[in-house]
């Protein structure tokens, strides 16, 4: 069964609405933190951890289902798997947008349990953020693996169709720094951008499993 080209296309609008999420995050953050350095380097650190770990555990799990389905089994589930993965980005994401947005309501409740300490608070905030992004970002990090058992049907040049997909994706992504950073935030707002990006992750979900 040759995958659909839509898959592509859905895998690149993907790339777009991850990094929207990084760099809104960021501007949630900055305010939480007060500095963008610190906002940039948690949302950076939690990305790279959980697409690393998403990729890892993912991986191994679709590779243990390859092993005992047969060709067309595997697509069959692996598109399934790639939708709800998809759903589950638009839940988290945008949940996780409107506590970010209210970061800081959140944690001055939890101010009088917190000692006096710059460095201590700073350090909550991080594990925080960093704990609660790292769901999503696993997430976003099982894409590739699943979405690669569906469009590779065999070893023949491998390396050269999961190239292809990182490299829609990373397309993508690049398209969705631009489009982010220099128009929807401007024209939109930082929390529409994020409701947009969110219904697209549940846009392509949809379109997975249909």
């Amino acid at each position: 069964m040759r995958p659909s080209p839509i898959v592509y296309f859905l895998f690149f609008i993907s790339g777009i609405t991850a990094v929207t999420y990084e760099i809104v995050w960021t501007r949630m953050l900055t305010l939480v933190f007060g500095h963008t350095v610190f906002s940039v380097s948690v949302v950076l650190a939690s990305f790279m951890a959980g697409l690393g770990l998403g990729s890892y555990l993912f991986g191994h799990a679709i590779d243990s289902l390859m092993d005992s389905s047969n060709t067309s089994s595997i697509k069959n589930t692996s598109i399934l798997i790639y939708g709800w993965i998809e759903i589950l980005i638009f839940a988290s994401g945008f949940l996780l947008s409107i506590l970010f947005a209210n970061f800081s309501g959140i944690y001055s409740s939890l101010y009088s349990f917190i000692p006096e300490s710059i460095p201590l608070q700073n350090f909550i905030k991080i594990i925080l953020a960093f704990g609660l992004m790292l769901i999503p970002t696993t997430l976003m990090g099982a894409t590739l693996p699943v979405i690669s058992q569906y469009c590779i049907s065999d070893d023949t040049h491998l390396e050269s169709k999961v190239g292809l997909l990182y490299a829609v994706n990373t397309l993508g992504a690049a398209l969705g720094c631009l489009m982010t950073g220099y128009f929807l935030m401007d024209t939109f707002g930082v929390m529409e951008t994020v409701i947009m990006a969110t219904g697209a992750n549940l846009l392509i979900g949809l379109g997975a499993l249909s």
